[in-house]
């Protein structure tokens, strides 16, 4: 998988651009959206395009540049690990651009904390929950800018919202308009069902967005244990149920 277009919006909006080099609150040198020497990519980006330059006070790079180069270090870099660590498995767009988000901003060995674990098992509102106390301080000190940062991305994990406005922000889902849920409907609504029926220990097949016959299933084996009518049908008690 690659970074999305909202994905990529996601991550300027958090990371904001500057065309001149600046040490930011931890004194790390940094230019673009967010770019800094940590980088392999990046530094293999500079040394090609910016010959005999030092990275550090007095470079600077186009707002054009910076946004190829974000690509660039999200094909190379961060989403590649993201990539790597999901093993070929079918993830929601959203959940992939929220996961690159966290590991472009805290690195790869972010993949390694809980919230990344929950995401493997396709338990998006746990990794939501998760993230929401992840990485959100500075040399002891709490930010409210990593603070707001992890519910963008904790709420785009969980629920396929992008904080930037992009594709399927706040987007009708029609498959809710009856208010039900049932076999053949798709959409967000569809893809919270099966995320939330993973994390009651259900097994609809890979969340994906679309109710087939392995969510049916599911829903029925969840319907028959909480005692509610078993139909297969997610209707209000049944949701209400999932949601608690």
């Amino acid at each position: 998988m690659r970074l999305s277009p909202s994905g990529a919006a996601d991550i300027r909006l958090h990371e904001g651009f500057s065309a001149s080099w600046y040490a930011d609150p931890g004194g790390v040198g940094t230019i673009g959206t967010g770019f800094t020497w940590a980088s392999a990519a990046f530094r293999e980006w500079w040394a090609k395009n910016r010959t005999g330059q030092k990275f550090g006070p007095g470079a600077i790079m186009t707002k054009a540049e910076s946004d190829a180069v974000l690509q660039l270090v999200s094909d190379e870099e961060y989403g590649a690990a993201v990539d790597k660590f999901l093993s070929g498995r079918m993830t929601p767009q959203t959940v992939f651009d929220g996961a690159t988000s966290v590991v472009f901003n805290c690195g790869a060995g972010a993949l390694a904390w809980t919230w990344a674990t929950a995401i493997k098992a396709a338990e998006y509102d746990l990794a939501g929950s998760r993230l929401l106390t992840t990485a959100v301080t500075q040399k002891g000190k709490v930010l409210a800018g990593l603070v707001a940062r992890r519910k963008d991305e904790a709420r785009l994990i969980s629920q396929s919202i992008y904080a930037s406005g992009g594709v399927g922000a706040t987007m009708p889902d029609p498959a809710m308009a009856d208010g039900i849920l049932e076999r053949g409907e798709r959409g967000a609504s569809v893809l919270q069902l099966q995320q939330r029926l993973v994390a009651a220990g259900y097994k609809p097949g890979n969340p994906d967005g679309i109710f087939g016959y392995g969510t049916q299933s599911a829903v029925l084996a969840f319907q028959r244990a909480r005692g509610l009518s078993a139909d297969g049908i997610a209707g209000p008690k049944t949701l209400a149920a999932l949601a608690a």
